[in-house]
């Protein structure tokens, strides 16, 4: 068993996908099927480019006449934005929603190149943190005082202030000969978080999923592009194997600190139930920021209550925001003696080829439940997305939350697990 477990785990680092069925005629046809990437950065530069160049092979199977649409927090790679730019002059119709950060203060930011490449403007909209519109393909960013949707400043309190557009998603109205791709990954679109920090990724043909993300998707460009957000957005919505969560969610009682029943990944861990007898339900958790209390006492109560819980985490002060990956609270909290079945802390350097070195760590955002949730024995979930367990994730910031209901998809996720957890740059 250790053996398979390993082997997979080495190609799931490569990014490739154990979840399509080698195909006949669909292969001849371009087919897309659900799979997972992950990316390894302590590995070759294909293994570390894994998610970006997967994300690049869609833009590029993208027919003409098909449409792009994709947003993203921080975007500074050239080789995805020349892909879009490519596809853009090859007939197929792009739109970007950049938060403001990408126009105003990302070192290498991509806004100014992409709007270069679009469409001529037929109707700017002035005044709104670069939104450049036309009737064909466009970009914007989010206004500079808040993200496109969410505008509740939560006053520089846990790594909060200005609200940003946190999502990372594109979506495809054909790729190959396959209608209606969905591609959610943990990754922005950086030398940093996208490269050098584990990250994950799906690729889902969908028709429902794909409507939900492109309602979300509108509604960001039309809240983008008005002086009007909206502090309480929350949206759900059950779509066969999978749900959307999209934010921010406003509590309903006392402050944004202190209400857990409007926590959502607290009300998911309500779901989950830990049996007596027979196999243990297993939770395991790889997240880049944790600062919400209530999340994790949600996982000591599941493990004293006799689920097996396990957490990779990130563990280093942000570069960019300079808020902490992991509360003090947290670290306590799972920390403790037998709080857990596993607590690693995660973070190290690797060497480049050119004698520097590079921070490596934990970007991935994910959850996976194995065994009894919402009282069905033998389930096996994973919930993903740009969500990390934070105050401003949850309350202020444009965020996306996938549930995705698949024994394939979990089974890769958990091999992603072991792979992180065994890293050297993981202690615990």
């Amino acid at each position: 068993m250790r053996i398979r477990r390993t082997a997979m785990a080495a190609v799931l680092a490569l990014g490739v996908s154990l979840l399509g069925v080698p195909g006949t005629a669909a292969a001849a046809e371009d087919a897309v099927t659900l799979s997972t990437t992950f990316n390894d950065p302590i590995g070759t530069s294909s293994r570390m480019n894994a998610i970006r160049d997967q994300l690049i092979s869609l833009i590029k199977r993208t027919p003409p006449g098909e449409e792009i649409r994709g947003t993203v927090f921080l975007f500074t790679d050239d080789a995805v934005r020349n892909a879009l730019l490519e596809a853009k002059k090859n007939g197929v119709k792009v739109m970007v929603i950049l938060d403001h950060q990408s126009d105003n203060t990302a070192e290498g930011g991509e806004f100014e190149h992409l709007r270069d490449g679009m469409d001529p403007v037929n109707h700017p909209e002035l005044g709104l943190g670069g939104a450049v519109f036309s009737e064909g393909s466009w970009v914007m960013t989010c206004p500079a005082t808040r993200a496109c949707i969410g505008d509740r400043d939560l006053n520089g309190d846990d790594d909060g202030g200005v609200p940003i557009n946190h999502n990372k998603f594109f979506l495809f109205s054909k790729v190959g000969s396959t209608p209606n791709v969905v591609f959610q990954t943990s990754a922005n679109l950086t030398g940093t978080k996208n490269v050098t920090y584990y990250n994950n990724a799906v690729t889902i043909p969908d028709a429902k999923l794909y409507a939900s993300y492109a309602g979300y998707f509108q509604d960001l460009r039309t809240m983008g592009k008005t002086w009007n957000g909206n502090d309480n957005y929350y949206r759900t919505e059950d779509v066969g194997a999978y749900k959307t969560y999209f934010f921010p969610r406003h509590e309903t009682g006392g402050t944004y600190k202190t209400d857990p029943d409007t926590d959502t990944v607290v009300s998911l861990l309500s779901n989950v139930s830990c049996p007596k007898q027979g196999p243990k339900t297993q939770v395991r958790v790889a997240m880049y920021a944790f600062t919400r209390p209530q999340v994790a006492d949600s996982l000591t109560r599941l493990k004293s209550e006799g689920c097996q819980v396990e957490v990779v985490q990130h563990d280093e002060v942000d570069p960019e925001t300079k808020g902490k990956t992991l509360g003090d609270a947290v670290r306590e909290k799972l920390g403790a003696p037998g709080a857990i079945d596993h607590f690693a802390t995660c973070f190290g350097h690797a060497d480049n080829a050119d004698g520097t070195t590079r921070r490596v760590g934990v970007h991935s955002k994910y959850l996976l439940v194995e065994g009894t949730y919402r009282d069905v024995a033998g389930s096996k979930v994973v919930f993903t997305g740009s969500h990390n367990y934070t105050f401003p994730n949850l309350r202020s910031n444009d965020e996306t939350l996938l549930k995705i209901s698949n024994s394939a998809v979990h089974d890769a996720f958990k091999a992603n697990f072991e792979t992180v957890k065994a890293s050297r740059i993981c202690t615990g």
